[in-house]
């Protein structure tokens, strides 16, 4: 054997590995409805995911990020509701994001997602689509929701049945973690205006801060090192999480909302790592360093946060014990978006998908 060919033979045994493995079946509906440009960013990684444990429709082909959901299409620019149709024969029902599409999304260059508030195109969860996902449910199919599934534009009918499926319930706050509060590319404007409606004063807060928000009338910006210690926020798991052999921990800080269980399994809290003083100021507003990033109820699993949402370049899916190495690689150790996507989200979003799959 040659030089090139002893080189070429360990890199190309993955991808040849992967093609002799046999293929599942597994029909996912996803739902997007905050796909306004054709990167698909809110549910392009669960059809990737899928395609990389080689699992396929029962159609016999692997998801289209561009064609396989339910929700915006940002060609057409249309909506589209999801319907007991669609959940017709499927086995598991993923809903990424129900936030929608707004006028602002197009008056930004570059296809970036608005920033100020403007008049909503398309978005939210409709009773009757509410209504649908609960009878899934009731016929045994198993559910994937994250942040947003039933906030803010759902009415209040709406949340309410997802809540009741999911064992939640919303507390109408949301938050985030942004290392740099003037960064005028990332902070909203609406974040400077209710914290001076709240405080007063000025939104002249300077280095990064994680920041919660209860709809128009609370904010609480946690700052680094007076209210904050380098952990900033984690994913912890709890002892339901360990009795599914689920990862210790991730390292998530964006787009999150902060819930209660009511009838639901907590698998992992949200853990704040606050000082002293940020504690108390979260207690002051009502609210806790830790609650629920993972819940589940029955066959209803809730994600706490906007996971799924990323940019990352994922690669080819086509390789044997991909998942695994990246995990071990990619996914220890850190506080990176990366980290906790292959080190914490993949992991536990794989074994749910995996528990569902079939022979064809």
């Amino acid at each position: 054997m040659g030089i090139a060919s002893a080189i070429l033979v360990p890199t190309a045994l993955p991808y040849v590995a992967w093609r002799l493995e046999k293929a599942k079946t597994l029909d996912v509906v996803i739902v997007d409805k905050t796909a306004p440009f054709r990167n698909y960013r809110e549910h392009a990684a669960i059809p990737w995911l899928l395609h990389a444990m080689k699992l396929k429709s029962r159609t016999g082909r692997f998801l289209d990020p561009a064609l396989d959901y339910v929700g915006y299409d940002p060609v057409d620019k249309r909506g589209h509701d999801l319907t007991e149709h669609d959940l017709a024969g499927a086995d598991v029902l993923v809903i990424a994001d129900t936030y929608g599409v707004y006028v602002g999304d197009y008056q930004r260059p570059g296809e970036q997602a608005a920033l100020e508030r403007s008049p909503k195109i398309y978005g939210g969860l409709a009773i009757e689509e509410a209504t649908a996902i609960t009878a899934f449910a009731a016929r045994g199919g198993t559910i994937i929701g994250e942040f947003n599934a039933f906030a803010s534009p759902t009415d209040d009918a709406a949340r309410a049945k997802m809540e009741a499926l999911f064992g939640v319930r919303w507390t109408h706050w949301v938050a985030r973690y942004w290392p740099n509060l003037q960064d005028a590319n990332e902070v909203p404007k609406w974040i400077g205006r209710i914290y001076e409606r709240v405080y007063h004063h000025p939104f002249d807060l300077r280095g990064g801060g994680l920041v919660f928000v209860h709809e128009d009338s609370d904010i609480v910006v946690l700052r680094d090192d007076d209210d904050l210690r380098s952990g900033v926020l984690s994913q912890e798991r709890t002892r339901g999480g360990t009795v599914f052999d689920l990862p210790d921990r991730g390292a998530f800080a964006y787009w999150l909302d902060v819930v209660e269980s009511t009838a639901s399994e907590v698998l992992y809290e949200h853990v704040v790592d606050t000082t002293k003083a940020g504690e108390e100021t979260l207690i002051a507003h009502g609210l806790s360093r830790r609650f629920p990033a993972v819940t589940r109820r029955w066959g209803a699993w809730y994600f706490a946060g906007d996971f799924v949402d990323n940019t990352m370049d994922l690669g080819s899916p086509e390789r044997a014990w991909l998942l695994p190495f990246r995990r071990t690689t990619a996914g220890c150790g850190g506080q990176t978006d990366e980290t906790s996507f292959w080190g914490w989200y993949v992991p536990i979003v794989s074994r749910i998908l995996a528990a569902r799959a079939h022979d064809p």
